[in-house]
């Protein structure tokens, strides 16, 4: 009989530490065993990339990785920087850590990119690495950068540039790092010399902008050695969700971190590549999966959508990776020739489809399906067929007075906890507060933030009514709260704005003057909703049937489009199909898409 100490080495190390009373982790882990690509990334111990298809369970992965990693190797006074590109997928990560018990601030950050960029690179190193960037440092709201750049333009070329021109010089700064460079000096001169100027008059305010951020950071890091061995003994693991989306500056930050034996975990998807206008290449992540010392993991099993659907969207691809649905659906592409225009296509489809797939599917509540387009102006043809049929829905795009900021999703939270949610423990009052004191960085002595967090607690405890019309809610919170914060904080100055324009949507007559504070809590998503969302806003969500319309020849993609850009709308595309679990429904006029033509060869 083998001697206890034997028998207990016959166990593997994975099983062995499972069966001990464990966090909430471990349970979470036992999830991904049976997923052989999940399970790779949870034993990794080294520098990994996750390329990880819709509906693959990445976050869950991503989470629990951390988890792990906080548990078991990076310790105190260390931490793990966790990275996105919006405060959307900021929340989604907090919200996920949490539940896995990692809400411990000392321990992990969770931030967007910029963010990252202005409190652990620019701010502490700048200065001391003779940057020659202005102190004190003010970050310029994105309003603010748009109206220093016509007055640069104005200076140099006697005139304001139309969108295109702008557009351009935006692209231009993000991907062309080397002002001495062929490709530099290969593009227009005027746009070249607008970009210059602009940052110069930046300076000359004692401004910085996002971009600004980021390329200051690519500075810092890859040239001096001394910021990337103090990043790493602050961060010995940094995490990168949604890397497609974030671009060649911060590509090269990786890399020089990845030299100084920083440990990189990053995930995400190169065919949900869809930013290029702020400077995103899908062969970024690809080429950082092949980088030495890097091991690529695929997760191929789609939990979200249908076989049927998942062929489809494969079928928009060069080169599809080979997904499957983990539960062998079929779901279902339905493709309509209406022979009328988009104005006409939204009112049937509206009138008639919607009713009908309601029927059909008895489970089905309206905010189970979605209407997905490219841009505002479909959007609004969208909406003005709802209003005239007189249906209720849920509408995200630039259209929408609700934005998708730091305050503005703070406010959302704390509308969901006036609501009831301090009831039901949806939302927790700890991590409100945790959130709003990541919003007063200027608040440092410890009196200040006890005073400041009072009067908070205080407003809350008094607006907790799902019932509230959200004007006076607003009015309330504005007084005792966002009025004293929005004048200490300069970093918060582009929320004026949004704040600004959610008011003017809540008065009487504006497009929220019906809105509870029980509405607002929700973002205006309903059940009873049916969703009007851009291919953009839609990534990373899921609804049992998603309805596109409008995909004639020339119009999507766009015939202007080639190279990038026509291969950036067939990814759009792409997207938006994958949003669906069970049933895609796909309508032109009368000569149909390229897009349309390739879902019908991968479906047949």
């Amino acid at each position: 009989m083998p001697h206890l100490h034997s028998v207990r080495l016959q166990i593997p190390e994975g099983e062995d530490r499972m069966r001990r009373a464990a966090p909430a982790y471990l349970a979470a882990a036992q999830d991904l065993r049976d997923n052989a690509g999940q399970w790779q990334v949870y034993e990794s111990t080294g520098n990994c990339v996750i390329l990880a298809g819709p509906g693959s369970g990445k976050t869950k992965t991503i989470t629990v990785k951390i988890a792990r990693l906080l548990e078991e190797q990076v310790h105190r006074p260390r931490r793990i920087a966790c990275i996105t590109y919006s405060n959307a997928c900021v929340g989604e990560l907090r919200s996920r850590l949490s539940r896995l018990g990692c809400d411990d601030d000392s321990r992990l950050l969770v931030s967007t990119v910029h963010s990252f960029c202005l409190t652990e690179l620019v701010s502490p190193f700048a200065r001391i690495a003779g940057l020659g960037l202005p102190d004190p440092l003010l970050v310029a709201s994105p309003q603010h950068a748009r109206q220093l750049f016509d007055e640069a333009c104005v200076g140099l070329l006697g005139h304001t540039m139309g969108y295109s021109f702008n557009a351009d010089c935006e692209k231009l700064r993000r991907t062309v790092l080397d002002r001495e460079s062929k490709e530099w000096n290969g593009w227009n001169a005027d746009k070249t010399r607008a970009v210059i100027a602009y940052e110069t008059l930046l300076a000359e305010k004692g401004l910085i902008d996002f971009d600004g951020l980021v390329l200051a950071s690519v500075e810092l890091v890859e040239n001096h050695a001394w910021i990337r061995c103090a990043l790493r003994a602050k961060f010995p693991v940094i995490v990168i969700d949604e890397y497609q989306d974030l671009g060649l500056p911060l590509h090269r930050v990786v890399l020089a971190l990845l030299r100084a034996r920083v440990r990189i975990i990053a995930v995400g998807d190169p065919d949900q590549s869809i930013f290029g206008f702020t400077g995103a290449k899908p062969r970024l992540l690809k080429s950082l999966a092949t980088h030495p010392g890097v091991e690529g993991v695929s997760l191929k099993l789609n939990y979200r959508c249908g076989n049927r659907i998942i062929a489809a969207s494969s079928g928009l691809l060069e080169h599809p990776p080979a997904y499957s649905a983990h539960d062998d659906r079929d779901g279902n592409v339905f493709i309509y020739e209406l022979k009328y225009d988009i104005n006409e296509q939204a009112r049937r489809t509206l009138k008639d489809l919607l009713p009908a797939l309601l029927k059909q599917n008895p489970s089905w509540k309206p905010g189970d399906i979605a209407f997905l387009y490219r841009s505002k102006n479909e959007g609004n043809v969208i909406a003005s067929a709802a209003d005239k049929l007189g249906l209720r829905y849920f509408r995200r795009d630039n259209g929408s007075p609700i934005k998708h900021s730091r305050l503005i999703d703070w406010l959302t939270d704390a509308a969901k906890w006036c609501a009831g949610g301090w009831k039901t423990g949806e939302v927790q009052l700890s991590h409100l507060l945790k959130s709003w004191r990541r919003l007063q960085s200027s608040l440092v002595r410890e009196a200040d933030m006890l005073a400041a967090r009072k009067d908070v607690i205080a407003a809350l405890f008094s607006l907790r009514t799902g019932d509230m019309p959200l004007e006076q809610w607003l009015e309330t919170m504005y007084s005792t709260v966002l009025e004293a914060m929005l004048k200490r904080e300069p970093g918060l100055a582009d929320e004026e704005d949004n704040l600004a324009e959610l008011a003017v949507a809540v008065e009487k007559g504006g497009v929220l003057q019906d809105y509870t504070v029980e509405i607002f809590g929700n973002q205006g998503k309903s059940p009873d909703q049916i969703n009007f969302i851009t291919l953009h806003s839609a990534k990373g969500l899921e609804f049992e049937a998603v309805i596109m319309i409008g995909l004639e020849e020339g119009v999507f993609p766009d015939h202007r489009h080639k190279g990038d850009d026509l291969e950036e709308d067939w990814r759009l595309f792409y997207v938006g199909l994958t949003r669906a679990k069970n049933q895609v429904h796909l309508a032109f006029d009368r000569k149909e898409s390229p897009l349309i033509s390739a879902v019908r060869d991968s479906t047949r």
